[in-house]
């Protein structure tokens, strides 16, 4: 096979598609997605320096999600860790038959963290996007890897989670003391 210039290889995107439950994996340039990971991720990115964000971003891919996409069902196997860089998702839980909003995540948020980090593999809530979204995606595995492997890397992320799930806890407290 031989790429012209008006060839779709050259352009600015490299766009791998795969069908995954209706989801879509597309791959940019490598440098839009360093970008967007240290604006949207900009704590975490400081913390971790260029050469650990690039090693992190190397078993990361970026998956794009449709509006009212169910990505997590409660109670539900999950295998892969999410850091969102754009739109937004719902996160709720069922009381019987009512559905609770338990919160919102946006850009800059993490999902799947905790199902990961216990090793119990199994969500706490239902997320479904309620906007377009896209986010980076790292299975299971590679967050392993890199926490046994990698001091630099699991240093800065533990840190960065111990802070999110410590913030979250607060949240919820509050928002129990209003109810």
């Amino acid at each position: 096979m031989k790429f012209g210039p008006a060839s779709p290889c050259r352009s600015s995107y490299v766009i791998m598609i795969f069908s995954i439950v209706g989801l879509r994996l597309d791959v940019p340039m490598k440098s839009e997605i360093v970008a967007e990971f240290n604006t949207c991720f900009s704590s975490l990115s400081a913390q971790l320096g260029p050469e650990n964000v690039d090693r992190l971003l190397s078993v990361c891919a970026v998956v794009n999600l449709p509006a009212h996409n169910e990505l997590f069902r409660e109670r539900r196997q999950v295998d892969s860790l999410y850091l969102v860089l754009e739109g937004e998702l719902v996160a709720s839980i069922e009381d019987g038959d009512n559905i609770l909003e338990v919160g919102r995540v946006k850009a800059g948020d993490w999902l799947g963290e905790v199902a990961v980090l216990s090793g119990e593999m199994l969500t706490s809530s239902t997320v479904t996007t309620a906007t377009r979204c896209r986010a980076l995606k790292m299975h299971w595995h590679e967050v392993e890897q890199l926490m046994i492997h990698d001091e630099d890397i699991s240093h800065v992320l533990l840190g960065q989670l111990i802070e999110l799930l410590a913030e979250r806890l607060k949240r919820s407290m509050a928002a129990g003391e209003k109810i």
